[in-house]
C-alpha cells in the first residue's frame, strides 16, 4: 500500500489536487476494503487543506490593504506634522527678527536718553539742579525702562503663541481625525 506524504514547503492548491490524483490512481482499491475509506479521508482533508490555503490567501490580500492604508495615513500625517513644522519654524524666525528690531530700537531710546541726560548734567550751573535733574532723569529711565520691558514680554508672548498655533492647529486636526 502506497504511504501519502505530507506536502513540503508552500504547495499550491492545484499541486495537492495532482497529488491526491496520482495517490488515489496508485492505490489499488479494490484490493483493501479499507481503501475507500483511506481515499474519502485523503480527499476531504485535501479539500479542507485547499480551503484554509484559499482562507490564509484572503486573510494575508487583506492585510496587505490594510497595511497600505495605515501607511498613507501616517505618510499623510508625516507630511501634514513637518509641514506646520516649517510654517513654525518659519514664524519663529520673523519673530526672532521683530524682537532684536524691538531691542535695536530700545537701546536707540535709551541711548538718546543717556546723551540727552549728559549734555543736560553737563549745562547745570549748581550742585542742587544736578541732583535735581539726576532724579528727574532716574524716573523717567524707570518708567521707560518699565514700558519697554513691558512691550518686549508682550512682543514675546506673541511670537511664542503664533509659532505654536501651527503645530496645535494640526494636533488638534489628527486628534478628531484619530477619534
Amino acid at each position: 500500500m502506497a504511504v501519502a506524504r505530507k506536502p513540503t514547503g508552500k504547495a499550491k492548491p492545484a499541486l495537492i489536487e495532482a497529488s491526491a490524483e496520482t495517490i488515489a490512481v496508485s492505490a489499488p482499491i479494490a484490493a483493501d476494503p479499507v481503501a475507500p475509506a483511506v481515499h474519502e479521508t485523503l480527499q476531504a482533508s485535501l479539500g479542507k487543506a485547499g480551503e484554509m490555503q484559499e482562507h490564509v490567501r484572503r486573510t494575508a490580500e487583506q492585510s496587505v490593504e490594510q497595511s497600505k492604508l495605515i501607511f498613507e495615513k501616517l505618510k499623510a500625517a508625516a507630511e501634514e506634522a513637518t509641514s506646520s513644522v516649517e510654517t513654525s519654524l518659519s514664524t519663529i524666525s520673523k519673530g526672532v527678527s521683530e524682537i532684536h528690531l524691538k531691542t535695536l530700537d530700545v537701546f536707540k531710546v535709551n541711548s538718546d536718553a543717556q546723551f540727552a541726560f549728559v549734555k543736560a548734567l553737563l549745562a547745570t550751573k549748581s550742585i542742587s539742579e544736578a541732583i535735581t535733574l539726576q532724579g528727574e532723569h532716574a524716573k523717567t529711565s524707570f518708567a521707560t525702562l518699565n514700558t519697554q520691558a513691558k512691550e518686549l514680554a508682550a512682543l514675546i508672548q506673541q511670537v511664542s503663541a503664533d509659532s505654536v498655533e501651527p503645530i496645535k492647529a494640526t494636533l488638534a486636526k489628527n486628534m478628531q481625525a484619530s477619534a
